[in-house]
């Protein structure tokens, strides 16, 4: 069931991406303003993620995932009536909230079901949700091609989330193994009182607040902004770069699927690697990789050698983020929902800096420009990833049993 609802979210969470050109048109609107849609998506994503993480730690997961399923739905529709810009503005903000909701349930649920096995799981369901990601762009350019209205594919979303909610709710094999928890803050209250429980409160927050002590989490949240403000804007704005070389839409859109298909296999090759090389390792050597490529596509005059170059270049970005995800949550698993909800808040983040300014960079300068504002991010991120690996070795970690 979660491999299902993996590859939903990645279906339904890229579909507006290669269609920025398009709606740009459709609406009238420059693309500074679809910087401030992605902007609204990043927000909601930054602010319902770390708050569903927290949420799952403490009353379970099967609640979050499903409010994240509802409003999914209510998204999707809201998208596929999406004729002006405010409504689009707030289908991009649902959006965020939707997914934020989901990853952070889905994740909780891995990492407290599988605590041996975190990364290898969630790099397992990683490969469902980058499939997702490579469908879309194929339904996008199937729909161009049969010149239907780009809501189209949105109003076929909504269905989906509708059919797939109930489905969820009646599934047995999808039991909240942290339920626990909410029965024992019942009991809690129950048998003690309330100034006790006060201190109880105040001593479990302040665990939260113990967290931002610990480099590897810190740097762990910084590589994830500058992965988010240069390899996922570099997705988002596939098409539109390409559009700018005289690549139409539907074509480009192919491309960018061939270029998650890659990510689906550099999934694969990294559940290999990982039983050879530690993840801090894995991460700076895809950062480096990742760098080397981004040289080549903006500085490569050949169309041809920038296609190949993106879709080589998602080998080595397969996984990332279920990497990052299982070294920090390595590090407090007893607080693993807020810290994967931490974890994508600030790949979030780095979404919300960016994006607007890569917006209004190819509104001023041109489509096409974007390009050096995530080769910038790239290099960013590979010093991190520097940083983070040398003190990582550097360092034993503090590994909590659970």
């Amino acid at each position: 069931m979660f491999s299902i609802l993996y590859f939903i979210v990645g279906l339904t969470g890229i579909a507006i991406r290669p269609l920025i050109p398009i709606v740009s048109e459709d609406l009238k609107i420059g693309l500074d303003m679809i910087g401030f849609v992605l902007s609204a998506m990043s927000f909601g994503f930054f602010i319902s993620v770390i708050l569903g993480g927290y949420l799952s730690d403490r009353y379970g997961t099967k609640l979050i995932i499903l409010i994240g399923l509802v409003i999914s739905t209510m998204s999707s529709l809201s998208l596929g009536s999406s004729y002006i810009y405010f409504i689009l503005l707030l289908s991009g903000l649902l959006i965020g909230i939707g997914r934020g909701m989901l990853f952070a349930g889905m994740n909780t649920h891995i990492i407290n079901t599988y605590p041996e096995r975190r990364g290898a799981m969630l790099l397992k369901l990683n490969q469902f949700f980058c499939l997702g990601m490579a469908v879309g762009p194929v339904i996008i350019s199937i729909n161009l091609f049969l010149k239907l209205d780009w809501r189209v594919p949105f109003i076929i979303f909504f269905f989906i989330y509708l059919i797939i909610t109930p489905i969820f709710l009646r599934n047995k094999v999808i039991e909240d193994r942290t339920n626990f928890k909410k029965k024992s803050i019942k009991n809690f209250y129950k048998k003690n009182t309330k100034k006790a429980s006060s201190l109880s409160e105040k001593i479990y927050l302040k665990e939260y607040f113990h967290l931002f002590k610990n480099p590897v989490i810190v740097l762990s949240g910084l590589l994830l902004i500058f992965f988010g403000g240069s390899v996922v804007p570099f997705s988002t704005w596939f098409t539109t770069y390409f559009s700018s070389l005289g690549v139409e839409v539907k074509v480009s859109s192919l491309g960018l699927s061939l270029y998650w298909l890659s990510v689906t296999a550099g999934v694969k090759i990294k559940q290999i690697v990982l039983n050879f090389l530690k993840e801090h390792k894995i991460v700076l050597l895809g950062c480096l990789l990742n760098t080397i490529f981004m040289i080549i596509i903006t500085f490569s005059a050949n169309v041809i050698v920038k296609i190949t170059a993106s879709v080589i270049m998602g080998l080595s970005l397969g996984g990332f983020t279920a990497i990052m995800t299982s070294l920090a949550t390595s590090q407090k698993p007893k607080l693993s929902g807020f810290i994967s909800g931490y974890i994508l808040g600030m790949l979030s983040l780095g979404n919300m800096i960016f994006q607007p300014f890569i917006g209004y960079i190819s509104e001023r300068f041109g489509r096409g420009s974007e390009i050096y504002i995530e080769l910038m991010g790239s290099l960013l991120l590979l010093i991190t990833a520097f940083i983070l690996a040398n003190f990582y070795k550097n360092r034993k970690s503090n590994v909590e049993t659970v």
